[in-house]
């Protein structure tokens, strides 16, 4: 079998295993838990099926080039379908509070998602550090993603306010809340942000661990402040700066081939 025919076949296996977890966690948490159903089945679509989604396109997208538009407005899409489930499912019982749409004092409200926003850009920083002492690589997938014109700049900024908006009601506001009274309210925090990370894993692993942490320090900031305001205002700030005023800047540089692997490559494609 070719490797173009294992890919395929790796993707499926992924989506079956994934397929097989959700109807585990969704039957556990509606028989054993007795939660109720629609809190079920949107806390295994979080949990599982959208992770591995995530996962299951990494070696079809491997090696390919992705066109930017495309895939930010079917980003926008999902993250609007997702947050409006976790919206419609979160309040139907308590009304916005129940996911942390609470207003708090301007003042308040500017200090939290300026620290948040601090907090999140420098693990980027933090991350990119280690990076380099490590001589880790960036993720290829992630470095063709940064918008490039000034089109793709526009949607980009709305893609950005979709994923603020999008998944923090999903991840913190709504699945944070449903979990502390299975979990505890830190292994909650710990649960959505690990899950927060894998549903980046094309940025890498490298990728995976920075955003799991980014999420952690989302949630302690919406855990604290008691409002998920300032996570979506500092989640919206944190894409905003690091994929379009920063961009490239927060990238690793890139590996740079010698001479003679240059002719290594072009005599093995010959």
């Amino acid at each position: 079998m070719t490797a173009r025919g294992r890919v395929p076949g790796l993707a499926r296996a992924i989506l079956w295993s994934g397929g097989i977890l959700f109807c585990l966690v969704q039957l556990t948490l509606l028989l054993l838990v007795g939660m109720p159903l629609v809190d079920t089945i949107l806390l295994a679509v979080l949990l599982v099926a959208v992770p591995a989604v995530a996962v299951a396109q990494l070696p079809l997208i491997e090696g390919a080039w992705v066109e930017r538009l495309p895939a930010y407005w079917s980003s926008i899409a999902t993250l609007a379908l997702l947050g409006t489930a976790a919206w419609l499912v979160g309040t139907r019982l308590d009304g916005p509070a129940a996911i942390g749409i609470v207003r708090l004092p301007v003042g308040s409200l500017v200090a939290w998602s300026m620290g948040l926003a601090a907090g999140g850009l420098l693990t980027i920083v933090l991350f990119r550090q280690v990076a380099l002492w490590t001589r880790a690589q960036e993720s290829p997938m992630l470095r063709q993603l940064l918008p490039t014109n000034r089109e793709e700049r526009s949607v980009f900024a709305l893609l950005s306010v979709a994923a603020g908006v999008g998944e923090e009601v999903a991840y913190r506001g709504y699945a944070i809340p449903v979990l502390t009274p299975l979990l505890g309210v830190t292994g909650a925090a710990v649960l959505s942000s690990a899950v927060f990370g894998v549903l980046h894993s094309y940025q890498g692993v490298l990728g995976m661990l920075r955003t799991a942490v980014m999420g952690g320090v989302l949630a302690w900031g919406f855990l604290a402040s008691g409002s998920l305001w300032p996570a979506i205002v500092a989640h919206t700030l944190i894409d905003l700066v690091a994929g379009i005023a920063l961009g490239k800047r927060l990238l690793l540089p890139e590996a740079s081939s010698g001479v003679g692997e240059e002719t290594d490559l072009e005599s093995s494609r010959t």
